[in-house]
């Protein structure tokens, strides 16, 4: 039997792996006509004579009902079987139990391993627990755990397991069982629970971390707890695969385009004085840059002025934002990589202070929006590729915007007008896969978006907006979703001096994972400011404070 013959004799076996059958079960022949088939016979023949027909050698092959990434993964081995066989290998049996058998194991494979996946915990967006502590998996999955406040949510709230029967864990006991991961929405569960594999990640589930290391970032999934592998590997008589055929097996890891976004980051005022005071420009940025720095983009929000031109008010209290050029060095050690210069303090002190800025901003090859010489310039997008994606980064100013709005013939900032916003929203989708405003509007100190902020948010997603992004108030603020897609109304501060009230020195930082230009994921990492200058990590308690104002202003907004 030639290899070609062989890999043809398999075609039935490759199409009927996701079929039902049970583990003594083999493969219907490709002539067999009837359900009770089971057993696919392969014939070596070198003549088209009967009489010079060699005996049969059977091979029997059991495949169990598998979920799509095993059954693929059963179908790339079995080929990868197919050509490793030399042409003059010949196929027979051991003995009558001489079946190959496929089958699933959670945890450590034995035998021979064909194939793995591996599984990451989501939860609701409402439920304030971010991370699972891995020692504590056995307990959670047999249901020994049975509220989230066990693991440390600051509400009693029952983990409602759910089995996900294509794309995930499946439960011995659960609340529910559904197909695929876009079911987990239906089930209105603050508290649902359930292990899914990477690549079906939902953008509206919390993917949770383990031991505070986030498992679909390549360095910190390094190490994937047994407990969340299964394995689909090989039993019978091994002996009768050559070699070759027993391949290195590794589960696959899904690449996505890391987007990291931030609020208000002011380098003038009390931040300029204690940059200067310590001789270090770096400084408000050196708790928060290995979580920026990860990200292939990173992006914020700059409310101030680059310049040497104008000495910094010595006014504390001043209102006037300014520092020198190389406070850049900053964001640089921060990985930032574009900022929108479409706020209100971005021409405090005028034009040449703006060039200024974008003059400085370029030179450290971070890329500037929202602003510049005329309105066509300060309307038009920050345009960057990472990989095969393009991402189109646009700002537009809601509150300096009648003072300091550029017009056709003067500098200024991009107006939050809604014409001027649709129109330079359609213009980016036509050129970008990704399309971000950053939108800087609301009013100042409040937990709840205007009705104008929305209707706007709903016309940039209306015109093509991916998603939209917000700062400002100096809060926190709620997400909405429309037509499916996310409004981050409020990041907050970030670097910024409000040290008199615990809301202006909360903020966030908005992680967003995308599979080429479709948002699968987002993950909000809060952060306090202390010192008048320089944010860090949120401790879990201050972080369940922060979630919880985002939940409640997100609650308002349904």
């Amino acid at each position: 039997m030639t290899r070609r013959q062989f890999l043809a004799s398999l075609s039935v076996l490759l199409a009927s792996c996701g079929q039902t059958s049970s583990p003594t079960e083999g493969l219907p022949a490709p002539q067999a006509t009837t359900a009770d088939a089971v057993r696919h016979r392969m014939l070596r023949s070198t003549s088209s004579s009967p009489r010079t027909l060699p005996a049969r050698p059977v091979i029997d092959i059991a495949v169990p009902p598998l979920p799509p990434t095993l059954r693929h993964q059963a179908q790339r081995w079995l080929h990868q079987l197919t050509s490793s066989i030399p042409p003059h290998w010949r196929l027979q049996l051991n003995d009558d139990n001489g079946t190959f058998r496929l089958r699933t194991i959670q945890g450590s494979p034995t035998g021979l391993p064909i194939g793995g996946r591996w599984f990451v915990p989501v939860t609701s967006h409402d439920n304030l627990v971010q991370d699972l502590p891995v020692a504590a998996l056995p307990a959670i999955l047999d249901g020994t755990i049975d509220d989230w406040q066990a693991l440390g949510s600051v509400e009693s709230l029952p983990i409602a397991r759910v089995s996900v029967r294509d794309e995930g864990f499946v439960f011995s006991n659960p609340l529910a069982v559904v197909a695929r991961v876009p079911e987990l929405l239906t089930l209105a569960q603050p508290g649902v629970l359930a292990f899914v594999e990477p690549t079906a990640i939902h953008p509206r589930l919390s993917v949770l971390t383990l031991d505070s290391r986030d498992p679909l970032r390549q360095a910190h999934g390094a190490a994937i707890p047994e407990v969340l592998t299964e394995w689909l590997v090989v039993e019978g008589p091994v002996q009768l695969l050559p070699d070759e055929a027993q391949l290195p097996v590794t589960i696959d890891r899904p690449r996505f385009l890391t987007v990291t976004v931030v609020g208000d980051m002011i380098l003038g005022r009390t931040v300029h004085r204690i940059m200067e005071r310590l001789d270090d420009w770096q400084a408000p940025f050196r708790d928060v840059a290995d979580e920026l720095a990860r990200s292939d983009l990173t992006i914020g929000n700059l409310e101030c002025a680059l310049s040497d031109r104008f000495p910094p008010p010595d006014d504390p209290y001043t209102m006037r934002f300014l520092t020198f050029p190389r406070a850049v060095d900053g964001l640089t050690l921060a990985g930032i990589d574009a900022v929108s210069l479409a706020n209100n303090h971005s021409m405090d002190f005028g034009a040449d202070a703006l060039r200024d800025t974008q003059a400085a901003l370029d030179r450290a090859g971070i890329s500037w929006f929202g602003a510049g010489d005329d309105l066509r310039q300060a309307s038009e997008p920050a345009v960057l590729r990472v990989g095969n994606v393009t991402i189109a980064l646009l700002g537009f100013d809601g509150i300096s915007a009648q003072w300091s709005g550029a017009t056709e013939t003067t500098a200024g900032t991009a107006p939050l007008e809604p014409e001027i916003v649709a129109t330079a929203i359609r213009r980016a989708a036509d050129c970008a896969d990704i399309v971000i405003p950053y939108f800087h509007w609301g009013v100042e100190y409040t937990l709840i978006p205007t009705e104008t902020q929305r209707r706007i948010a709903h016309l940039a997603i209306d015109s093509g907006a991916t998603l939209v992004v917000g700062s400002h108030p100096h809060w926190v603020q709620g997400i909405e979703w429309y037509r499916g897609r996310p409004i981050f109304y409020s990041l907050g501060n970030f670097v910024f001096d409000q040290e008199w009230s615990f809301e202006t020195k909360q903020g966030l930082i908005l992680h967003l994972w995308f599979s080429g230009a479709e948002l699968r994921r987002y993950h909000l990492v809060p952060v306090i400011i202390q010192d008048y200058h320089r944010p860090r990590l949120a401790r879990s308690d201050e972080a369940s404070v922060i979630l919880r104002r985002v939940r409640e202003s997100s609650q308002a907004l349904s």
